[in-house]
This record gives C-alpha cells, structure tokens and sequence, in this order.
C-alpha cells in the first residue's frame, strides 16, 4: 500500500517544536499577567473595601445625627405636653421651672425656650394688663400694632425674654406662614438655619429652632384662653448648632469628615452651616477637598426641613490602600513567572526530544499498524483537495465489525485485540495498493480509495462483497475459532460530500442502513438516505406526541392451535395512525423508537393498556387468554424491568399467567448471562416466554436448552415461502422438530393461506397465527369476535382455558 506523504504534517510538526521551544516565555507572560490582574484586583478589593466602609461610616453618621435630633425633638415634645398637663394658667414662675429642667445638659448649654401665647381679639385688653403688670412695664404692648382677629405675642422666654410683645402672627412677621402651618398641623417645624449676631464676630453662633403648638382640651380649660379648637399658644427652643456637633464629634471616628447644610429651600444652593474639615492640616484646598465625586451624600428629613450631609474619609483614598499587600503579591507572582518559565524550559528540551521519537509513531495505529484516525483524517483532506483539482472521484469506506462487542466481552480484550490485528491483515491484503486504510477506533475502519475514470459504482459493489467475505472467514486465536461479520458504508466525493466531516458521516450513515438491514453487507450513501433520515426525526417527534396525547392503539391478534382451530392465545400488537403521517408501520417506528430511546415509554405503555384492556374485559364478562407482549433489549436491559412489571400486576391485580413475554434471539446474543437471569425469575412468577423470530438471527440451540422459553415463534418469512422455497420448507420442519424434542411448542406467525396451514399441521406445528385465521383486533372488536365467541362459551361449559 503506498502512504502518500503530507507535507502539510510536517509544517504542523515544525510548527508545533517552534512553539514548544518559546513555551517559557509563553509562561512567563502568562504567570506575569497574572501577578499584574491579581495586584489589580487586590487593588479593586482594597477600593471597594475602603469605599464601603466609608459607606457604612456615613451611614452611621447620619442615623447619629437623626438620633440627635429626633432627641431634640422629643424635649420640645415633652416641653409642650408638659404645659398641656398643666392645669393652672402658665406664669412666668411655671414657664421658669420647666425650661431650668432642659439647660443642664451637654446640649443645652446656651438653651433658649419662648412661649407665645394665643390672644383673641377680645382679650387682648386683659392680657395688656396682665403683662405690664408682671414686667412692671406700663407701656408694654403688642407689636407691631394693628387691629387683627387674634394675636400670638411673645409673652415668655428663657433665660431671657428678646422681643417681648412681637405677635408673631403679623402678616409682617417674615415667619408669619411657618407659625400659620405650626398652628394647622399640631407638629413639629425646624425653621432654617438663623445667625443671632453678639458683640464680637468670632461669637456669631447658627442656630435654629423647633416649635410646636399647644393645643388645651375645650372641656378642660380651667380659665386659660384659647381659641374655637383649643389653640393656646406656641413652645419654641432654640438650639445651638455647636452643640449639636459636639456630640457628633464625640462619637464620631478619629479621621472621617462631614459637612452639614440646609436643602429645603433651594437644593442647587445649600446652606452650608457645619464642616468639620474646615481649619484642619489636612485641609489645603477646601473645594478641592470637597470635589464631587469623592465623598457620599445623605439627605435628612426632619421637622418639615431637609438636610444634606456629606461624609467621606479625611484621608486621600491612595493613603488609605494597604499597599504592602498588594507589592507582596507582585513579588511572589515575578518570582514565581521567573521559576515556573525556567523549569517549562526544561520540560520543552524534553518535549522536543521525545516529540522527535514519538513523531514517526503519532500517524501510525499502535495494534493494527494501519494510519491512526488523526493520520486517516489528514489523508482524507488531502485526497479531496488533490481529487478536487483533477476532477476525480473519491470512495470513503466506513467499516464496522459485526458481533465483535459479544466476543470481546466473552473472551477478553486481549483476544479482541488479537482479532482486530488480524482483520487489518485481511483488508491490507484483499484491498488495492492505493487504497488509504486507517482504524478510527474499537472495531471501526476507514478506507479511501480514489477511483481511476474507468471504475464505476460496480467495481466497488464487488470490492465490498469480497472485504465482506474475506473478513467474515473464520479466525482461530487463542485455540478458538472466532466468527464476526462486517458492514460497510461507502459514500463518494463529490457527489455525497465536498468535506472530509460530511464525507465521514454520510458513509457512517451508510454504514447504519447496512446493520439496520441484517449485518454483513454493504450499503451505498444516496440522495434517498437523507429523505429517510428526515422522516424518521419527523417520526420521532410525532410519536413522542403521540404518548403525550394516547393517540396510540394496541391491537389483539388471536394465535389458534391448529388441531382444534380454537383460540389459546392473543398477541399484543402496538397500531399508530398520525394526523399529519397517517399510518405508520410498526416496521418503521419501532427502529426509530429503539434508536431514540422512546422503546422504554412504548414498552411501559403498552404494558399497562395490556393490563388495563385484561381489567376491562374481565368487567364485561369476557375471560381472554393469555396476552403476549414484545419485549425490546432496552426494556429487559432495565434494572427495574422486573420491579415495574411486578408493580403493574400488583396494580391491576392480574394473574401472571395471564401475561407471555416475547424475546428476540438478538437480546440474548448482546447480554446473555443477565437476561438469562431475568427471564428464569419472570418464569418463575408464571409467565410463559417465547423466543420470537427464530431462525432469522445469530441462533443458538444453547438458548433453547438452558432458558425456561416455552414457545419457540418460526418468523413469517419461513412460511409465506414455505410452499415455494425448498430451503425454508426444510428449516421450518427441522425447527418443529428440534422444538419438540427439547418439550417445546411451535408458533407459526404469518400464515395467510389454506396450502401453508395444512403443510404445517403435517409437520406437526401446535399454533398458528395470521390472516387466515384473524387480522388484529382492536380492544372493542373483541366481544364480537367469532373465536372469542366460542371461547367464551366454551368456557361457559366447562369453565376451562385451553393453553
């Protein structure tokens, strides 16, 4: 066989050994990069740290701060219910006591409380007298003047009363709708922040002031004055913003700053009244400091007034990164790109040492000496390129041994391989010269044979039948004498592929229909394979439907002991008619079925209606025989096949002799040793079993002497040419007469006419089955059924079943 050289290979190779030789730069980039991605994310951990602390710190800052005024809050509240409580008219005397109570804390120490008491228009000559002679001052009076329905002046303070006499309800007053809303609402107001100016600058203090009304109940006046709703005048204390920061100070975090301002107002333009950066070492630039972008913003609401607060750490970010972390992790990643590029150094001398001996080795199949699947696809590409250029054809042969997975499983791997030596020895004999022959893997070959202007699809046919017939010759290995078959699937370049990938898989394909159709053959890619394969995903898809909807129908075929012409037996048989298909045969969705996977719920369900039509039948009166249902090698290869079956008995309390199992001779050949177990246990429960089919497959009189089957089934292609065809006149007697010499009985399927039922009796066949006696019933024929008829009243008679 000539090996065509692939300069191709050796460009890859070279290739390959440049790449190997630089492999430790390759690693120290790599190692590198990753030291520098890894100090980068340690960076981004640290920022993302430092950002979310800064977060929670604000956060806390400002709950701080909404504690600090919801306190303020709470004094001015229990000030006013205080007064409220009292059931005397306030004097100056009371108004004292009560604010002396609020000026001894931290707070509190350049505390300021007022009261302004409501005054209606016809009590404002008592309340004049009642002023001036408390203030010991004649020409006390309201200011400013004015006739009004009702005053509100400023009639006490503490610890000093500024202003006395102002009616704070003058349209004049600059507060005049703030003390309006204070009246309506009976809450707590802020007013902004104010600056009461002293006798020095640097005395200058913020303030601001919270108020709320007093309201007295009208049933419970006691003399005092209010107004039609109780309305009795307005508490108001004055707070310093000093003191306010000095409590955020003590609690707040040695370097974090914030900066305070009021928003009600005007949002775009703060009041800024609080700033603790302001003055310290850090602080060079004050706008700079305060840049957007590097601090987090809180807004407040309190008292009808809003406040923002800034917060951030006072140390620039790059300060507050734990560099030392991050020069660490730098150094050991260098140190270790350094250490793993010198060592891979070392690795690629070696590698390009043993590549230079593995490189002759690489293209070649270790056990058969044919190319290896990388060297096969590699001739496969150039094979199509040069029969590309020269407009010639091409034939890939796909090649899969027949039963091999049986006798490398029996015998052992060592035997396998042996075997798998030997068939390469064949085909490099019975091939051409020319042809490419390579082993993908396991038992599957691949052959390309370019084909000279002269060599037609009958060349190859006829190279086929005779690969096929020198690799099915016995092998004699080990002292034993092996038997396997092999199929093949051929698809051509150009017309079946224009890629080495379509090419393969299309005589893959191929190959599948050859196994499909018996083993041991051949099988041509063609245009029809492809409308095939699309059918059959149409049919898996509609029969996956099909279960969801139980639109599916299991038909009854009575099988008929041919001396009595009674029925002693009924076949379970699955019938499928699509809406958009049609009818479909049982012959072509059952392989579509077994390859999908779908045989398992097709085998479940048809388990059930069986069991489900026995229940229903028995309601109506009618006493079937026993039903025999197919089994498929996916269903008995289930480990719960037995427990399932068990669980349907047990459900529709069935008798199991009511139920027969039918086996093909192919599930016994793939898993001998386990189904043999499973069906001495499914006998052992009552069920009868029947070998189906026999005679078409890898038989083996073996089956027939050591499993518990009861029935041997002769396939209908024996008897519908039992009357023309010697051959299958002569196996269908030998059959009849091997089954009755091992005590087993005879069922004929397929029997369609009178010549066949007689040649049959005469061979001594026990039951028959077919046209001729019955087509398949569904399950409401079957009252009206002749042979379930007299069935019945036979069993009337004699309340027996004939088996």
């Amino acid at each position: 066989m000539n090996e065509p050289v692939n300069h191709r290979d050796s460009w890859l190779v070279a290739s390959t050994r440049r790449h190997v030789k630089h492999a430790y730069l390759i690693v120290f980039s790599i190692v590198f990069f990753c030291g520098i991605t890894t100090c980068l994310a340690l960076y981004h951990e640290e920022k993302q740290h430092i950002l979310s602390d800064e977060q929670i710190a604000g956060d806390e800052f400002v709950a701080l701060l909404k504690d600090a005024l919801e306190n303020y809050g709470k004094e001015v509240t229990s000030f006013s219910v205080m007064m409220q409580s009292t059931n005397e008219a306030l004097t100056y005397d009371i108004f004292q006591r009560a604010s002396k109570q609020y000026e001894s804390t931290e707070k509190n120490q350049s505390l300021r409380v007022y009261f302004a008491k409501y005054v209606p228009h016809d009590h404002l000559n008592a309340y004049l007298k009642q002023q001036r002679r408390l203030m010991g001052q004649m020409d006390f009076n309201i200011t400013p003047r004015g006739e009004r329905k009702g005053y509100l002046p400023l009639t006490y303070g503490y610890p000093f009363s500024s202003n006395s006499g102002f009616d704070l309800l003058a349209p004049s007053y600059v507060n005049h709708q703030v003390i309006q809303r204070i009246r309506s609402t009976k809450s707590l107001i802020m007013s902004q922040i104010m600056l009461i100016a002293s006798d020095s600058e640097s005395a200058k203090q913020d303030k601001f002031v919270l108020r709320r009304s007093i309201y007295l109940p009208l049933d419970n006046l006691k003399g005092r004055v209010t107004d039609e709703l109780g309305f009795y005048g307005v508490i108001g204390v004055i707070f310093d913003v000093k003191g306010l920061k000095q409590q955020l100070e003590s609690h707040n975090e040695r370097g974090f700053s914030y900066r305070i301002s009021d928003v009600s107002d005007d949002p775009e333009h703060p009041v800024w009244f609080a700033d603790s950066s302001k003055g310290r070492d850090f602080d060079p630039n004050h706008e700079i400091y305060w840049s957007k972008g590097v601090y987090n913003t809180h807004v407040i609401d309190f008292a009808g007034r809003s406040w923002r607060v800034d917060t951030r750490y006072s140390s620039s970010f790059p300060n507050l990164v734990n560099w030392g972390l991050i020069i660490v992790a730098f150094v050991i990643f260098s140190l270790l790109a350094v250490l793993l590029s010198w060592y891979v150094k070392l690795l690629a001398n070696a590698y390009n040492q043993a590549l230079r001996l593995a490189s002759d080795q690489i293209e070649i199949d270790e056990l058969t000496g044919l190319f290896s699947r990388y060297k096969i696809q590699t001739e496969l590409n150039t094979l199509i390129r040069r029969c590309r250029l020269k407009d010639q054809k091409l034939a890939s042969f796909f090649m899969d041994l027949d039963y091999f997975k049986t006798i490398n499983d029996a015998f052992g791997h060592e035997t396998g391989d042996k075997l798998l030596i030997k068939v390469a020895q064949r085909l490099r004999s019975v091939l051409p010269d020319e042809a490419v022959i390579g082993r993908l893997g396991g038992d599957e070959f691949l052959v390309l044979l370019v084909l000279r202007e002269h060599e037609k699809n009958t060349y190859l046919e006829g190279l086929c039948r005779e690969v096929i017939l020198q690799v099915s010759q016995s092998y004699f290995i080990d002292g034993r004498t092996l038997n396997i078959g092999c199929s093949i699937g051929v698809a051509l370049y150009p017309d079946y592929g224009l890629d080495a990938e379509t090419l393969v898989k299309n005589a893959d394909m191929a190959m599948y229909e050859a196994k499909t159709a018996g083993r041991a053959t051949y099988y041509f890619y063609d245009a029809q394979m492809g409308a095939r394969l699309s059918r059959n995903v149409r049919i898996e898809t509609r029969l996956r439907q099909a279960l969801q909807d139980d639109v599916l129908e299991l038909q009854f075929q009575p099988k008929v002991d041919l001396n009595t012409q009674k029925c002693v037996g009924l076949e379970a048989l699955l019938r499928w008619e699509d809406s958009e298909l049609g009818w479909v045969s049982p012959a072509e969705f059952v392989p579509v079925a077994e390859q999908t996977g779908i045989i398992l719920l097709l085998g479940e369900w048809v388990f059930e209606q069986a069991c489900k039509h026995i229940v229903v039948w028995r309601e109506e009166g009618i006493q079937v025989p026993p039903i025999a249902v197919n089994c498929s090698a996916a269903q008995l290869k289930r480990p719960n096949f037995l427990a399932h079956l068990l669980g349907l008995l047990d459900k529709y309390k069935i008798d199991p002799s009511l139920l027969e199992l039918e086996v093909t001779e192919s599930i016994l050949i793939e898993d001998a040793e386990s189904c043999a177990e499973l069906l001495r246990q499914v006998s052992q429960l009552g069920m009868k079993l029947a070998i189906d089919d026999f005679g078409t497959g890898y038989s083996s009189l073996s089956y027939l002497k050591d499993l518990p089957f009861h029935y041997v089934k002769i396939d209908q292609v024996f008897i519908r040419d039992i009357m023309e065809d010697p051959d299958h006149d002569a196996l269908t007697r030998a059959i009849i007469n091997l089954s009755h010499d091992l005590n087993l009985k005879v069922i004929a399927e397929g029997i369609t006419r009178t010549d066949q039922l007689e040649r049959l009796k005469s061979y001594g066949c026990d039951i028959g089955q077919g046209y001729l006696f019955s087509a398949a019933l569904g399950a409401s024929s079957m009252v009206n059924d002749p042979m379930i008829v007299a069935l019945r009243e036979q069993q009337e008679d004699d309340g027996t079943l004939e088996n």
